[in-house]
């Protein structure tokens, strides 16, 4: 029972954490943004990040929470911007705290990895299939840049000068904001292991689920297509035994499914589902032409 309790006292501390950063951000850009409004937003972008490819669809989700708040478009940008500002930094700590964890031994892990398993050259030829189409994917949506009309652009290039202009207090405020946010969600793993008998090092815990949470904005499927699932069920954050399964689901529920199933049905309920699907399709295929 403990372990529920801490993991949702944990999943409240991020999201917590979350709108406050937002409403910083909102006030930052000249505006007023409510707690519940914030939360809402962010309910919206959670389950817009979690069914859509790259997580794409967050950010115009909770733009959209933003208009709904009766902020306007240019505000709704320019404090998007500086949330993302605040954002960045922190993700490349986490990039090199990663590195710094799984490096030195990527080698010896490598070796022992391919020799478990036979097919070890098609798991080569699948590593770089993957790189090669994430590249392609990635040159497909800069080529596309190419394509934004001219007012959106502009209006980009205004929210960036406000950015540039937000106080550095603020934009340090957001960043420490980031960092409880990540790392109160990667606890959730350790906190449902509280108390379990031969249960995994804290480190390979915490690491790994932070890698795994992040996986999704480097995997161009989905809430990871499922990827995070087969690293997880192959011990990467842990061997829990006989109870992988049962951690597996308890964590994908505490940091995934709980928010996502809130956020949309908040969605549907506030825009209608028809409405709220064309958000859930941002990034699955190519936009068509007007003819």
């Amino acid at each position: 029972m403990i372990n529920h309790v801490l993991a949702l006292a944990l999943l409240g501390v991020d999201c917590v954490a979350r709108a406050w950063r937002i409403q910083l951000a909102t006030w930052t850009a000249g505006g007023r943004l409510s707690f519940r409004d914030a939360f809402r937003l962010n309910l919206y972008g959670e389950a817009a990040s979690q069914l859509t490819p790259n997580r794409l669809g967050g950010e115009p989700a909770r733009f959209l929470g933003l208009n709904e708040a009766r902020l306007r478009p240019v505000t709704g940008i320019v404090a998007i911007g500086v949330e993302v500002a605040c954002e960045w930094p922190v993700f490349l700590l986490v990039g090199a705290a990663l590195f710094g964890y799984y490096v030195p031994d990527w080698r010896d892990a490598a070796r022992t990895w391919l020799h478990r398993h036979r097919a070890g050259e098609l798991v080569t030829v699948e590593i770089i299939a993957l790189v090669v189409l994430v590249t392609v994917y990635l040159l497909q949506r800069l080529a596309r840049a190419g394509f934004i009309r001219h007012r959106v652009r502009r209006q980009w290039r205004v929210a960036w000068a406000h950015v540039r202009r937000a106080p550095r207090w603020a934009l340090g405020a957001g960043a420490l904001l980031t960092v409880v946010s990540i790392v109160a969600r990667a606890l959730i793993l350790p906190a449902l292991a509280w108390g379990m008998p031969g249960r995994p090092p804290f480190g390979q815990m915490f690491y790994g689920a932070l890698a795994l949470l992040h996986a999704p904005l480097v995997v161009p499927l989905p809430s990871g297509g499922g990827g995070l699932e087969v690293a997880f069920l192959n011990g990467f954050a842990g061997d829990f035994g006989a109870r992988q399964v049962t951690i597996l689901l308890l964590w994908r529920f505490y940091t995934a499914i709980l928010l996502t199933g809130l956020g949309v049905y908040a969605l549907v309920r506030s825009i209608g589902y028809r409405a709220a699907v064309e958000v859930f399709k941002i990034g699955w295929g190519k936009r068509r032409e007007a003819q």
